[in-house]
């Protein structure tokens, strides 16, 4: 019996270095060999994307990567993913502190008419519907209010699309000309053009290398030096995100804004958000909030988590049920559209309270109409500066400094004017 005993404890001892053992993550033979236990995820990386956590993601796909590469099998398209995934990390650090006021559901096709916009503020409509092409389009249009300036997305000889515009001159549309300063590579897709009232910053969407998903938003403004725009910035979170973001609209006048985004959305259905714009970027403080409310405010997991000021939220929704029911039409005598703060617009000179602020006002009319007549101005210059030659260049060049210089000082005097009116009627000393 003692024999029997001690010949099965000595081949245990001789089979112990082979069987598992629990500890320090792995097993013993894995230890033995240089190797850890591989860890097994939950979630793809994509996602762990969707869900905000570039970390998990990030740590996916190095495993990946890392896989593939002990297989000596292609890494280029996890490893792009990857850049993709760091750009997000980034991103999400410096996402902009943004109230959302309002979000509807609705089929792609149906965006363009849901945004009411003032007068002021110009018009967006289809490609198709402005050029009568009678063929359905994903391209779209933006006419400045005065209606002698558009700017649109259509599609090059490769299917590309390229932003384009032309100036109405005499009564006839200029040649229409691609817009430069883009630096497009070639699978590139740019379109969603909107264009602040100032004729100079513009809005639209591109698929290209800088984007965290398909489509992403961008900012660029003219350089008018140069003729073309300046190198466009990917305006950032919560507007971005790893799914499509498309068309950005800024109403100044009735201090509204508008974006589009597919994300969480089935195919063919986008969500078009309503936000109050701002002046000046301001981002959320991610160690006052933590990674976890951050990532909740950068996807917009609910709008009324942005509502900071409520007196803000209900002035910006009621300007938004006036915007959808026309209240500028016949009903409501409007000869211009004066924002004093975020509770009170005013329409007429007769709404200003203050005596001292209505004589202002009229000034600030005149400008404002000033201000219209000298971008109309600015815009045929500059289409007919880009069908010119190198000489005639030259001479026109003079002409369009001059008008730059008149237009940014008129942009000036009717921003120091607004400030000043709003300084008296509301009695701020």
């Amino acid at each position: 019996m003692l024999r029997k005993s001690l010949s099965l404890f000595l081949f245990i001892m001789l089979l112990a270095p082979l069987l598992p053992f629990e500890g320090n993550g792995g097993s013993l033979l894995a230890q033995r060999r240089g190797r850890k236990a591989q860890p097994k995820y939950t979630v793809t990386a994509q996602e762990a994307m969707a869900a905000y956590d570039f970390d998990l993601a990030e740590e996916i796909l190095e495993q990946q990567i890392a896989d593939l590469t002990k297989k000596k099998q292609p890494t280029e398209q996890t490893e792009a993913l990857l850049e993709t995934v760091r750009k997000s990390q980034l991103r999400l650090h410096a996402t902009e502190q943004v109230t959302f006021i309002d979000s509807v559901l609705l089929p792609k096709k149906q965006v363009l008419q849901q945004i009411k916009l003032s007068q002021e503020s110009g018009s967006i409509m289809s490609y198709a519907d402005f050029f009568k092409t009678g063929k359905d389009s994903v391209c779209t249009l933006f006419r400045n209010e005065l209606g002698n300036y558009i700017v649109y997305a259509e599609a090059n000889q490769q299917g590309q699309l390229r932003l384009k515009d032309k100036s109405l001159i005499g009564g006839e549309w200029s040649m229409e000309r691609q817009l430069t300063g883009f630096e497009e590579e070639e699978g590139d897709n740019l379109n969603y053009p909107f264009m602040l009232s100032d004729g100079i910053t513009m809005y639209y969407a591109a698929e290209c290398e800088e984007s965290i998903g398909g489509y992403d938003i961008f900012m660029t403004r003219y350089d008018a030096d140069n003729g073309q725009f300046l190198s466009p910035e990917n305006i950032g979170m919560p507007f971005n995100s790893p799914a499509n973001d498309y068309l950005m609209v800024i109403d100044e006048f009735q201090q509204l804004g508008w974006f589009v985004t597919d994300r969480n959305q089935p195919a063919d259905t986008v969500c078009l958000y309503t936000f109050i714009p701002t002046e000046t970027r301001r981002i959320y403080n991610e160690e006052e909030l933590g990674k976890k409310k951050l990532a909740s405010l950068a996807r917009i997991a609910s709008i009324k988590d942005t509502w900071a000021d409520i007196a803000a939220v209900n002035a910006a929704k009621k300007r938004l049920e006036e915007a959808r029911q026309g209240v500028k039409n016949e009903t409501k005598n409007r000869d211009f559209t004066f924002v004093v703060n975020d509770h009170r617009t005013y329409y007429t000179l007769s709404s200003f309270k203050n005596p001292q602020a209505q004589q202002k006002a009229k000034i600030w009319v005149e400008t404002q109409k000033e201000y219209d007549t000298k971008a109309g101005e600015l815009n045929a210059l500059r289409a007919k500066y880009t069908a010119m030659n190198e000489t005639q260049r030259t001479q026109i060049a003079a002409q369009i400094r001059l008008t730059e210089t008149a237009f940014e000082r008129l942009a000036a005097d009717k921003l120091a004017l607004e400030k000043e009116i709003r300084r008296l009627e509301l009695g701020k000393d």
